[in-house]
């Protein structure tokens, strides 16, 4: 039998709880953000259709979705430097989706590497030519790195419309991060906030596998395992960043969306090489 005044579970998880410094999530992480929600399906809807009509048209849409990351992104992450960070994003964010389609058309990465030297070259060089005292300088160097970086993975998108099987599993992806992202509209529910990532995950594969269906390829296996992978992804990072202050205003919220679509590029470019060569 318990002995009188033996803790209890309950009465361990009530002491945890108010001894804890701060609580597991900031109470901005806790509030539904539908401007992300809407930019996220709206993006994802820009850059879709033009998945099976030409690279170049996926190439504008991914250098615009790299322009509205741009505009927020150093809000979102407090850059010290503003303008130096949204100056080496967004001019790396739409020479690295036009070197993967020049000369001819065709999507290619091997240029993108020259587009991302020049976004590095603008970031080192507006920060020796700062007259502030440069104030917290790999603060700034870092959150422009970082934009950088997601540009990087966002032009992986590209190479999967170099044929059908590749492009139905593009579509398959960005649709899933589409529909994925209407989980986060459900954040304020205390009971469902620790299945929010299941739950983005199973829309986004069971979305694959409509997608499958309505296509006619990829195989479903596919279309489900890239579904699932990036809509984790996609809804990991904007989890990430909806503890940051910044993120309750429309910049912050529209480079948070911005970013859940162009990182899992990579993640899908990962599937198609394993599973459709």
């Amino acid at each position: 039998m318990e002995q009188d005044g033996a803790e209890t579970r309950a009465s361990r998880r009530a002491r945890r709880e108010a001894t804890r410094p701060a609580p597991l999530l900031p109470a901005m992480a806790t509030v539904p953000r539908p401007v992300v929600v809407v930019a996220g399906v709206v993006l994802s809807a820009l850059v879709i259709p033009a998945v099976r009509t030409d690279p170049v048209l996926v190439a504008a849409a991914l250098a615009w979705c790299g322009l509205v990351l741009s505009w927020g992104w150093p809000r979102l992450l407090g850059s010290s430097s503003r303008f130096g960070s949204s100056l080496a994003v967004g001019v790396a964010a739409v020479l690295a989706p036009v070197s993967a389609v020049l000369p001819d058309g065709v999507p290619d990465l091997r240029l993108v590497p020259v587009a991302l030297a020049v976004g590095l070259g603008l970031m080192f060089g507006h920060q020796i030519l700062r007259r502030d005292g440069r104030p917290r300088l790999t603060e700034s160097v870092g959150v422009t790195a970082f934009g950088l970086a997601l540009v990087a993975v966002g032009t992986t998108w590209l190479p999967l419309t170099a044929d059908e099987r590749r492009a139905d599993l593009a579509i398959a992806g960005l649709a899933a991060v589409g529909v994925s992202s209407l989980v986060d509209l459900l954040v304020g529910q205390a009971r469902l906030r620790p299945w929010l990532l299941p739950l983005a995950m199973v829309l986004g594969g069971c979305t694959g596998l409509i997608c499958a269906g309505v296509l006619g390829a990829p195989q479903a296996p596919a279309a489900a395992l890239t579904g699932i992978l990036v809509a984790a992804v996609s809804h990991a990072l904007r989890r990430v960043l909806s503890v940051l202050p910044p993120v309750t205003s429309i910049r912050g919220q529209l480079a948070s969306a911005s970013a859940g679509l162009l990182v899992p590029g990579v993640v899908a470019y990962g599937v198609a090489l394993a599973l459709v060569g």
